[in-house]
């Protein structure tokens, strides 16, 4: 985990610092229904949140739901589109026998967690590899550089989308 160290030494050495790890591989993504639970005083406090786009909407969702969008700081970090898609398909994620409908805009990493997969994943912008699985069947596209993947390759699932349907294995 990034900056694991400095944040246990902050634990350590601040009074009144408290610090909740909640690591998705491990405990599932953070549910924002639980925020009273885990900080029950969030709406006295400023936030400042990063993650993935979906993580982010829901938290903006729930600030301005609060009238408190003022208190939400975050940072994006996305991929520039591009006209570099696929034209979309079915990804089937062979091991967990799941399925997902995804058009050419939608990347594989978004499409297997929407479909209650427990991705691999890191940065979410094709710089760590920490999102690379095998491609089983059928082509995938890179949104970057529009690049062709096709079965037996290993691809980067945070920056392809289907180009047809095709099977990743997970």
């Amino acid at each position: 985990m990034i900056f694991h160290d400095e944040l246990r030494e902050l634990e350590s050495r601040q009074r009144g610092y408290r610090l909740h790890l909640q690591l998705t591989q491990e405990d599932g993504k953070v549910e924002l229904t639980e925020l009273d639970e885990i900080v029950s005083d969030w709406q006295e406090r400023s936030a400042w949140v990063c993650g993935p786009s979906a993580m982010l909407d829901a938290a903006e969702k729930v600030w301005d739901d609060n009238g408190l969008a003022d208190q939400l700081h975050m940072e994006r970090f996305t991929i520039a589109a591009t006209d570099k898609g696929g034209e979309g398909g079915t990804v089937h994620f062979g091991i967990s026998d799941k399925s997902a409908e995804i058009d050419g805009a939608t990347t594989i990493l978004q499409a297997g967690e929407d479909a209650g997969i427990q991705m691999p994943f890191g940065c979410r912008m094709g710089i760590c590899q920490t999102c690379v699985l095998p491609l089983e069947e059928g082509h995938v596209r890179d949104i970057r550089s529009g690049q062709e993947h096709g079965a037996g390759d290993r691809i980067q699932t945070c920056v392809s989308t289907a180009s047809g349907d095709c099977t990743i294995k997970i």
